[in-house]
């Protein structure tokens, strides 16, 4: 049933209906009629006060005469009868008629029909039944205290979810903890041999990194559910402050007794996790200092954390070897263990050398988040820090490009006193005519600036918050709005800004995004943290998972922890793609630069010497520039095309 806009029925009541006879006005035996005083009378009635009185018609209300023999003398209430003749608002007002006869605007409402009712129908068909009949408002206050009843459990569920996002997030410090404590224990016992431990921790520490893969695995999965169940949720709340906003009788067109959905029912309500002690074994075979031991270890979700706070705090006991099982148990020659796709001691890419430092002068950096490369090898980089784009050549710094407001702009700000408005970037690229595209958080805007600094466009229209941005093959730029949910597609004219955009596919908070040769363009999805972001520093957030979308808006690859189990990302914070078609990332929170081959697969080619990989790009010559934001600084490494990539 369509639903009758937000109208004052009290008030659409005087004007639409005869203050005598309490019928709506109509063109024909009820047309309205104005006496002089100003008040609207049907014609039915002013016949009837005409009939008995001699010099006029005396008005009901305020007794003034209105002087006429003839009741064509008096005009026509000429806006009753528009409202009446619009056919748009004449079904809006159909709408808010009584529901058995249609003629009168309702003042009741029958419990037992569940319909609107005016008074001669309450009395005629209604009462007589037995029906029990209330007045509209407070009919409506019933529903709107139960729609609030609604609320409030669902403001409950809220609570609860937050209480078991910070359950999880104890239960992540404490298996960190536990991590680095059983890392302590093996580093005491490995002193003893300092020279014969090179392929004994080699074996530990992938041991030890497969079971907090899986925990991670398990507890990222965790809170991927409930941020689901969070949505939810807060959807749900918004459609019923919706509802109790709306008006009364639209309030009551619509059925009540829907039943309310089981949004936590999904949940799990305890956590499988692997927990890790450390075993000290004799010398079997190869030397080794110990193994890692794993045990299922249950978390309840909806109890609290104390008992598992304090379990983490105690010291780890050295487990009898006849009691528990190693997780692998080697024999008098074992046979080598099976190593994952990337060896977590071995760094691909080589360190040649950092450019840049803190500060504010030419050169240097100050929180940088964003790199690109162009075909020539020039280098832009976002300085967010210091409100700037900074372009580098072989030789070093050659310019930067800031916020240049127009001379009025200029103008009437240095004469209130007022600094300049920032340039505030979030993400840089350059497209094959040379137009270099910004996204800028200051006014949430996208910006085409050209290499001398001279700014040929800026669109804010239907952008909630732009953030990544990426130039295709044919020029045209495409940027994510992280609140919309939404890639945008935007084509530059130099001359004239911009002449065309539209939206090229929908995701899920986008936020990171770059694209190959070919076209096709990759993005990060949804929202993962950096655990050691101590500073809050929003612009740090990443995805969890890339996706991937044709130039045609056609989806394609996907990658993400949840479909592989090897494709595990904490916080995507920048990719590139190499000129295979490979894809690289820079994962924020494990301080590692990953490689995924077209062919399937993964390297980790960077796991050392990051603080906070935030940008990564390739040279024409074939470097791995990183930009770390933490270190204000690009560190420079080598990279072979050969040698990293998946035939």
């Amino acid at each position: 049933m369509a639903a009758a806009p937000h109208l004052n029925s009290d008030a659409l009541r005087e004007v639409l209906e005869c203050p005598i006879c309490m019928e709506s006005f109509t063109e024909e035996h009820l047309r309205p009629k104005l006496l002089h005083c100003g008040h609207t009378i049907c014609k039915q009635c002013l016949e009837k006060l005409l009939a008995n009185s001699i010099n006029g018609i005396r008005c009901p209300f305020c007794s003034k005469i209105t002087r006429t023999t003839s009741l064509a003398q008096l005009t026509d209430n000429l806006t009753v009868l528009k409202i009446i003749d619009t056919t748009g608002l004449g079904e809006v007002v159909g709408l808010l008629m009584c529901k058995v006869c249609g003629r009168r605007l309702p003042r009741h409402f029958c419990k037992s029909c569940s319909l609107v009712l005016c008074e001669p129908c309450k009395e005629t068909s209604h009462m007589p039944q037995g029906h029990r009949v209330i007045a509209i408002k407070e009919a409506a206050e019933e529903r709107r205290r139960e729609f609030g009843t609604r609320l409030a459990r669902l403001r409950e569920l809220m609570g609860d979810l937050q209480k078991r996002k910070a359950s999880l997030e104890g239960v992540s410090r404490d298996l960190q903890s536990r991590y680095k404590a059983v890392l302590q224990d093996y580093s005491k016992e490995e002193h003893k041999i300092q020279e014969e431990l090179a392929r004994s921790r080699k074996f530990f520490t992938t041991s030890l990194s497969d079971v907090e893969k899986v925990n991670n695995q398990v507890m990222e999965e965790q809170a991927y559910l409930l941020n689901l169940a969070e949505v939810q949720i807060m959807s749900r709340c918004d459609y019923f402050l919706a509802k109790i906003k709306q008006g009364d009788i639209a309030l009551l067109e619509e059925a009540a007794d829907e039943e309310e959905p089981e949004l936590t029912n999904s949940l799990p309500r305890e956590l499988t996790l692997q927990e890790v002690e450390l075993l000290k074994v004799s010398h079997v075979g190869p030397l080794q200092i110990g193994q890692v031991v794993k045990k299922p270890r249950t978390v309840n979700m909806e109890e609290s954390l104390v008992e598992t706070t304090a379990s983490s705090s105690a010291s780890f006991r050295e487990p009898d070897l006849v009691q528990e099982e190693p997780s692998c148990t080697p024999s008098s020659s074992p046979a080598k263990p099976r190593m994952p796709e990337a060896a977590p001691s071995i760094q691909q890419c080589h360190f040649i050398k950092k450019m840049g430092s803190k500060g504010s002068l030419p050169g240097m950096f100050n929180l940088p988040v964003s790199l690109h490369v162009t075909l020539q090898g020039e280098v832009l980089v976002a300085d967010r820090g210091n409100f700037r784009i900074q372009v580098f050549t072989r030789k070093g710094f050659l310019k930067e490009i800031r916020r240049s407001p127009s001379g009025i702009d200029s103008f009437v700000l240095s004469f209130l006193g007022a600094d300049l408005p920032n340039l505030t970037p979030l993400s840089v690229t350059m497209n094959c005519h040379g137009l270099i595209g910004v996204t800028d958080s200051y006014d949430n805007s996208v910006k085409v600036y050209t290499m001398d600094g001279h700014c040929v466009a800026c669109h804010r229209s239907q952008l909630s918050k732009p953030w990544g941005i990426t130039a295709l093959p044919s020029g045209q730029f495409v940027v994510t709005d992280v609140e919309g949910g939404k890639l945008w597609c935007f084509t530059v004219d130099r001359g004239m800004g911009v002449v065309k955009y539209s939206c090229l596919c929908s995701a899920v908070r986008p936020k990171f995004v770059t694209c190959d040769a070919e076209g096709t363009i990759y993005f990060t999805q949804g929202l993962g943290l950096n655990l050691e972001n101590r500073q809050y520093e929003h612009h740090l957030e990443g995805g969890f998972s890339i996706g991937s979308v044709g130039p045609d808006g056609q989806l394609g690859r996907q990658i993400s922890h949840f479909f592989s189990e090897n494709e595990d990302f904490r916080c995507i914070a920048g990719m590139c793609v190499d000129a295979r078609g490979d894809l690289i990332v820079a994962d924020s929170s494990r301080k590692e630069i990953l490689h995924f081959p077209k062919g399937g697969g993964y390297n980790i080619l960077i796991r050392e010497g990051l603080v906070c990989p935030v940008g990564i790009a390739i040279t024409p010559k074939g470097q791995l520039l990183v930009l770390d934001c933490w270190d204000h600084c690009i560190k420079i490494y080598s990279y072979h095309l050969r040698r990293y990539s998946t035939p």
